[in-house]
């Protein structure tokens, strides 16, 4: 049983908590380039490498280096399919992929645990800012407050869209609660500021040794918390 607690407002991060992944189509490209490669590579390797990359890329973008995470999608997608010797053009892989972004589909739940909130609620997304609003719109949502990487110039897990969205709310890190499914993004991000987190976890994986501090909450979808927050 999850105990209930009073928040002044919600942190969420949007794909993988509110709405679905894109799971399915990234292991779509990864097939694509596997089978079309010279080199025959297994697809959890092409997956993997393409992962690291990925957040490489991520990490290193901020301030100055800034880059949209379509710009960077397509950058890492280009490598990747340069290091395979694929034919495939990054541009025509990634269709797919940005259609879904600016029109996910919701998670089992989420649109009626949203109904229910009785506070304020700020996404806080590493997605592009024209990407998240057209999801929102397409969606039929409403937020009280957005916090995009491109807004703060730097992605999760850094402190700068927390801050933002503790700004923007006017609230104290222990008097909101980060609910997200990254264990990376949110739970270190987001507890690194002291903000209490609770990590969706739909696989049931477990919490690494090296976390740091946990979760305070570790459930299965985001509507398993309509009894914390009252």
């Amino acid at each position: 049983m999850i105990s209930g607690a009073r928040y002044e407002a919600i942190l969420f991060d949007f794909y993988g908590t509110l709405v679905e992944e894109d799971t399915q189509i990234i292991a779509r490209i990864v097939q694509r380039i596997a089978e079309s490669s010279p080199r025959a590579p297994a697809a959890a390797e092409v997956s993997g490498h393409w992962s690291r990359r990925f957040g490489a890329l991520c990490a290193a973008a901020h301030g100055g280096r800034f880059q949209t995470q379509r710009a960077l999608e397509l950058a890492s997608l280009a490598e990747l399919v340069e290091r395979y010797g694929s034919p495939l053009d990054p541009e025509e892989l990634s269709a797919e992929l940005f259609a879904y972004w600016v029109a996910p589909q919701p998670i089992d739940g989420a649109v009626e645990f949203l109904r229910g909130l009785r506070v304020p609620v700020c996404l806080v997304s590493n997605i592009d800012a024209t990407d998240l609003a057209a999801a929102v719109s397409s969606l039929g949502w409403s937020f009280d407050d957005a916090v995009t990487s491109q807004a703060c110039r730097a992605y999760k897990p850094r402190a700068e869209l927390f801050e933002a969205a503790l700004v923007q709310l006017g609230c104290a890190t222990d008097a909101v609660l980060h609910i997200g499914d990254s264990l990376d993004s949110d739970v270190r991000g987001a507890s690194a500021l002291g903000i209490p987190v609770a990590w969706v976890n739909p696989h049931g994986r477990p919490l690494p040794a090296d976390l740091g501090a946990p979760p305070r909450y570790v459930v299965s979808r985001v509507s398993d918390l309509a009894s914390v927050i009252r």
